[in-house]
């Protein structure tokens, strides 16, 4: 019998699920653009553009402003230089081992220390680690390389987080007879290290193992070297259909390992095909001779047949139905698609005629078991595949849940699997809520050799969605106040959601008052009053206004003051010039430097700051052209000196310095 043991640390690292869950998160904000993979994995790849994420080659090819991830791999400093000055919301998914390997190589090369990295010169890590290393580092893959180099101390040796650990000991062997001093630092990742350790000690107890991954993870192609070192047969799967059943033929024990960027399902799919061909292979014998001794022994029955019956008897656990044989076929309660809730006899009546289908005939006993699941599951699969082949949206209902997505019941004893990526538009945490539930999909991949039916909700609400985005896009008119939800905050603005469609409000359009960045005022999934001032249906570009929504505060403005008024104000910004004071939330007005006070102001920070209430007098008020001239010294005029003595009258002699201090320039005589 064949036995599968699964290697331990088998499947994704945490650095890959942390990015992973990065991009579900980045994702669900509005599109994400990732430079290059984010892990060596195509499955992965494909399961992560149908949530959003977008793949680039390079930052020319994201536009400004956007969300973009940088991969477990890492990226060169001048991407995320780059990335800010185009105001770009970057999400690091840099892996933890890689971003401290970056780290140190900048810090050797900036006490000029020279690196050697042992890895692949052309693997992304590599090379983001050597742009971290002031572009000086040298890489290597092999010992044989070392003689080629121009060592100097003081050196230093990194590895790429993936290197096999064998091999970096090599290297640095022959190192150390060439070079007096080298440090060395071990920068392998601990979960790839533990991957390579379990396979190590897996391979040579078992017959044949299958090492689950992308061809390009190098992770994946180190554990099938291992692998094959230990002397043990080795298949390569990106994915469970490249699995066979001649591939497993006279192996009594089976290994599995999988790289740290191969998803679970894969090696759950994986697991499930081996579980499969074991079976096949186990049986196919017994299943041909029961085959041979049915043709030899059956001239008018046989295993497949359909046959019409009527029927005669119905028990609590088995139909019994006359088929015109020398006995009554058997219907067992298994064969019938009956939920456990419904019993026999309320399903079935005597005399009800029943198309069914042989499934086996004891020749011997004279009993015929028959099924009626069976002509029911060959119908629903022909319904399913008119409905793959239309287009058509079928229902069913939620069996389970797993982690992988939704079991569905498709009716007739049909089974079809809903995976996470397809259950909806949005990220579902817990894909639990949907049991028991009856939704509606599509049919997207259909394989009836297999019994396997690939179903998608997404498609259903997608499509549901466009039908709503054309209806509403259609709808619009520039002047309409509709209420939307808050869906992306940019640099630039926040996109709302109207209905099934995003319209954009631009940061100048967010408030009345002076907003620097949209997360000052809004916040994702708030619901906010806009106004259309843009439509443009066959770009699908809306153009939206929460401050015209509201109602102007210059109206009120008007309402309110007038020239010549003191009032109460709130410095909310300093320039060279002056200072800008809001009277109203939405109103402000300029305080000339030269208003700021009686005596000569050089900067107005001299005078006022930021979030000071300040009293000031209104000079001129125009609120069409929404301008206020304000002046904080007529508002605080100096108060005037009193005169001392007498009035001097225009006859009075001028008085001298000597007249008013002359006491004070005779002291010695007045004592």
């Amino acid at each position: 019998m064949l036995e599968i043991r699964i290697a331990e640390h088998t499947g994704f690292c945490h650095g890959v699920k942390r990015a992973v869950g990065l991009a579900q998160e980045a994702a669900r904000c509005g599109p994400v653009f990732v430079l290059g993979e984010l892990a060596h994995n195509q499955a992965l790849g494909l399961w992560l553009e149908e949530q959003g994420v977008s793949f680039v080659e390079s930052l020319a090819q994201v536009p400004d402003g956007a969300s973009l991830l940088i991969r477990t791999h890492g990226a060169a400093p001048e991407v995320f230089a780059e990335a800010a000055g185009r105001g770009m919301t970057v999400f690091d998914a840099t892996c933890a081992y890689v971003r401290r390997l970056q780290v140190l190589a900048a810090e050797l090369a900036d006490k000029g220390t020279q690196v050697l990295i042992i890895g692949d010169a052309a693997h992304p890590e590599v090379q983001a680690v050597s742009a971290w290393g002031r572009g000086q580092a040298m890489v290597i893959s092999q010992a044989a390389e070392v003689d080629k180099l121009c060592l100097k101390p003081p050196l230093a040796v990194v590895f790429q987080t993936t290197q096999r650990r064998d091999i970096a000991r090599q290297i640095c062997e022959k190192l150390k007879t060439l070079v007096p001093a080298v440090e060395i630092y071990d920068t392998i990742c601990q979960a790839t290290w533990q991957r390579q350790e379990a396979v190590r000690r897996l391979a040579p107890a078992v017959d044949i193992m299958v090492v689950a991954g992308d061809k390009h993870s190098a992770n994946t192609r180190r554990l099938a070297e291992i692998s094959r070192e230990a002397g043990t047969v080795t298949i390569e799967v990106a994915n469970a259909s490249e699995l066979n059943r001649g591939q497993l033929r006279g192996a009594k024990l089976v290994g599995i390992a999988a790289g740290a960027s191969t998803p679970d399902w894969t090696i759950k799919e994986v697991i499930t095909q081996m579980e499969a061909e074991k079976d096949l292979v186990q049986h196919s014998e017994e299943e041909a001779a029961e085959q041979s001794a049915f043709a030899e022994s059956l001239q008018r029955f046989a295993a497949g047949d359909e046959v019409r019956g009527t029927v005669v008897q119905v028990t609590e656990d088995e139909v019994f139905v006359d088929i015109g044989y020398k006995s009554e076929g058997i219907l067992p309660r298994q064969e019938t698609n009956v939920g456990p809730e419904q019993s026999l006899t309320a399903a079935f009546q005597q005399g009800q005629e029943l198309t069914l289908q042989i499934v086996k005939v004891d020749e011997q006993e004279g009993k015929i078991l028959l099924s009626r699941q069976a002509v029911e599951g060959r119908q629903r699969w022909e319904a399913v595949e008119k409905a793959a082949q239309d287009g058509t949206v079928l229902t069913g209902k939620v069996k389970d849940a797993i982690s992988a997505g939704l079991v569905v019941d498709l009716g007739g004893g049909l089974e079809g699997f809903m995976p996470g990526s397809m259950v909806d538009v949005r990220f579902i945490p817990d894909f639990k809520e949907f049991v028991n539930m009856e939704i509606k999909f599509k049919v997207a991949e259909l394989r009836r050799e297999r019994g396997k039916v690939i179903i998608s909700r997404k498609q259903v609400l997608e499509e549901e969605a466009a039908v709503r985005k054309e209806q509403v896009l259609h709808s619009l008119k520039v002047g309409q106040i509709l209420r939307g939800t808050v869906r992306r905050l940019t640099n630039f603005g926040a996109f709302v959601d109207i209905g099934g469609i995003d319209g954009l409000v631009h940061v100048s359009e967010i408030s009345w008052s002076r907003v620097e960045h949209p997360a000052q005022a809004l916040k994702v999934g708030e619901e906010v009053d806009v106004k259309v001032i843009e439509l443009i249906p066959e770009r699908e570009r809306i153009g939206l206004s929460i401050r015209q929504a509201q109602p102007d505060p210059w109206m009120e403005a008007a309402r309110k003051f007038k020239s010549g008024d003191v009032v109460q104000g709130k410095v909310t910004r300093l320039a060279s010039f002056g200072a800008f004071v809001e009277l109203i939330p939405g109103v402000e007005g300029l305080v000339h430097i030269s208003q700021m006070a009686a005596h000569h102001v050089k900067q107005p920070s001299e005078v006022a700051r930021e979030g000071q209430d300040v009293k000031v007098k209104i000079l001129e008020i125009n609120t069409a052209a929404k301008r206020v001239s304000l002046s904080m010294r007529e508002a605080n005029p100096r108060p005037k000196k009193e005169s001392v003595g007498q009035p001097v009258s225009d006859a009075s002699p001028a008085l001298t310095l000597g007249d008013v201090f002359g006491e004070l320039f005779n002291g010695s005589k007045g004592e």
